[in-house]
């Protein structure tokens, strides 16, 4: 493939729209680098992270795939990178949304459960790719290694967010949430509220399990997606689902 020339126009990215959170956090200045961790996002939300190209990545980019080393190191160091990114794509997608929402904290809980779910059916394979990065040994160890302390305090943040929420919910309060991933409480708050704080961890659970089945990976119930009547059953259990989260967080 010739090389392209210098002075040559950057070629349209043409992202599925599931990629926008991920452009977004990514802020303007997006080089080569950074485009290349968008493609192959966008590319594993097709095909899934086992057949995934590095090679498709760089055509569509029209650069050498001596790219890929030369960014990330190898082909692993890229689904790393775009692992991680759609982890805080992920991560963003719940807490803005509980941020954004107005009134009790019963409504704050909901919208960010449906958000959870509406990002996991967007991202399909990627959603699972984030949780449970085990299809590639070395791409586990490196993300582990390079990312693993920045995920588990994200998971912190989480849990912090939902015991305000369900302290919210039992007490008729509105918690402000004056606190970000860097400063989010201790874990002495979640000894202090040890009820809520286990509640919270339940609702975690609850969601992250609903997350991995709605993108579209679980095998037995596939065909579920494809058919009307049971889309509408799918539909109902899912609402059902979310209200029975909420028994949880109202302690009842």
């Amino acid at each position: 493939m010739p090389r392209p020339r210098l002075d040559a126009p950057v070629p349209e990215l043409h992202l599925s729209p599931a990629l926008n959170g991920v452009k977004e956090l990514m802020g303007n200045d997006i080089g080569t680098r950074e485009r290349l961790i968008l493609l192959a996002i966008d590319e594993m939300v097709k095909s899934g992270p086992s057949d995934f190209n590095a090679r498709i990545v760089c055509d569509r980019l029209q650069v050498k795939q001596s790219m890929i080393p030369y960014h990330f190191g190898s082909r692993d160091g890229l689904i790393t990178e775009a692992t991680i990114w759609a982890f805080r794509d992920w991560s963003r997608c719940g807490i803005s949304t509980i941020r954004r929402t107005k009134g009790t904290g019963e409504k704050r809980l909901r919208a960010y459960l449906n958000a959870e779910i509406e990002w996991a059916m967007r991202m399909g394979p990627v959603a699972l790719l984030v949780q449970y990065p085990i299809l590639s040994e070395p791409v586990r160890i490196q993300l582990d290694e390079t990312y693993g302390d920045e995920m588990r305090r994200n998971l912190e943040y989480h849990l912090a967010i939902l015991t305000d929420l369900v302290v919210d919910i039992r007490t008729g309060s509105t918690n402000p949430f004056d606190y970000d991933e860097h400063t989010y409480p201790s874990i002495d708050k979640a000894v202090i509220n040890a009820t809520e704080f286990l509640a919270a961890t339940s609702i975690s659970w609850a969601a992250h399990g609903i997350q991995m089945w709605v993108s579209g990976s679980h095998l037995p119930t596939k065909s579920f997606w494809t058919l009307d009547v049971p889309k509408i059953a799918v539909n109902f259990t899912i609402k059902n689902h979310i209200d029975e989260i909420i028994i949880t967080a109202k302690g009842r």
